[in-house]
């Protein structure tokens, strides 16, 4: 699995170069009066790093996702290895079609939820008790003390 990891790892080392030299395009500004560009800019370059880390890591030569155990196959492996970005690109989307209806609030919580429940399959106190933190910690940081304005949806705040 060293090669996989290896072109996923070029693979973000080339968008998060894109990104950056994207953002040049929308004003970066500077630390104290950040412009648009400013957060896709630290993004790419935290994209950039961990692209390169991955591309340049030494594997193990055999991940667990190459090993048969049980009565589980390599076949059942493999397609969950697969399916698991396509699952985390339909949730994704589904986030940004009820962001404004659902708010903030409600939106991230069940955009959270089911990424730690089902990209992750865990019982259902776990990804019940991390959303709820995510999103409490997120609204006190972003909505409290940045004053950053979000969606407000069918609560109202």
């Amino acid at each position: 699995m060293k090669k996989d990891d290896q072109i996923g790892g070029l693979i973000w080392l080339v968008l998060g170069i894109g990104l950056s030299l994207a953002s040049f395009q929308l004003r970066i500004g500077g630390f104290h009066n950040p412009g648009p560009g400013f957060l896709p800019f630290i993004a790419g370059v935290l994209l950039t790093i961990s692209g390169l880390v991955l591309f340049l890591s030494r594997g193990s030569g055999e991940s667990k996702a190459g090993k048969v155990t049980g009565e589980k196959t390599l076949i059942t492996k493999v397609s969950r290895r697969f399916s698991i970005p396509f699952l985390t690109l339909l949730i994704l989307l589904v986030y940004i079609l009820l962001l404004e209806p659902l708010g903030f609030l409600l939106a991230t919580f069940f955009f959270l939820f089911c990424l730690f429940k089902f990209v992750e399959p865990r019982k259902w106190v776990t990804p019940l008790v991390l959303s709820l933190i995510s999103v409490i910690v997120s609204h006190f940081v972003f909505s409290v003390w940045l004053r950053c304005q979000f969606p407000r949806g069918i609560l109202g705040f």
